[in-house]
């Protein structure tokens, strides 16, 4: 199993002992597990909702850079910001690893694509422009 490091969130809003007591539960008989799990998973909430209960001085601000993610953030703004990536990459399994990297790529070739769509000057053969619209429906097609 992979070792992942705790994130910001957990180390601003639970007490450091929260880690602690959830690393004992695999060593406890089954009922006991149960019972621990769904109480610290209910204290950990407790505490998340305490957190956010704190005058806005004592919480986190969001980052100074943009972009500033909402509900509505589309994933070009996950994607293109390389602290964003650099954080939840930590914490990605690596088949997802692998899908923001694929997403990525499609991304850049999209981009490519659309400058070179621009560029009125360049004249394309007919097996070059057939692939070159090929390529744009299949990109225009993924949905994100």
């Amino acid at each position: 199993m992979k070792e992942l490091p705790i994130t910001e969130f957990d180390m601003l809003t639970l007490p450091q002992y929260i880690q602690l007591a959830k690393s004992i539960i695999p060593f406890m008989e089954f009922g006991t597990q149960q019972t621990m799990s769904a109480l610290l998973r209910a204290y950990e909430f407790s505490c998340t909702m305490n957190y956010y209960n704190r005058p806005e001085s004592l919480r986190m601000a969001a980052c100074s850079t943009k972009p500033h993610l909402s509900l509505n953030s589309s994933i070009q703004d996950i994607l293109g910001d390389e602290r964003i990536m650099s954080t939840v990459l930590k914490y990605s399994p690596d088949n997802f690893k692998n899908i923001l990297s694929n997403i990525k790529s499609y991304n850049k070739m999209s981009d490519l694509f659309n400058i070179f769509n621009k560029d009125t000057n360049r004249m394309l053969n007919p097996a070059q422009q057939k692939m070159y619209e090929a390529y744009s429906e299949q990109l225009n097609n993924l949905k994100f």
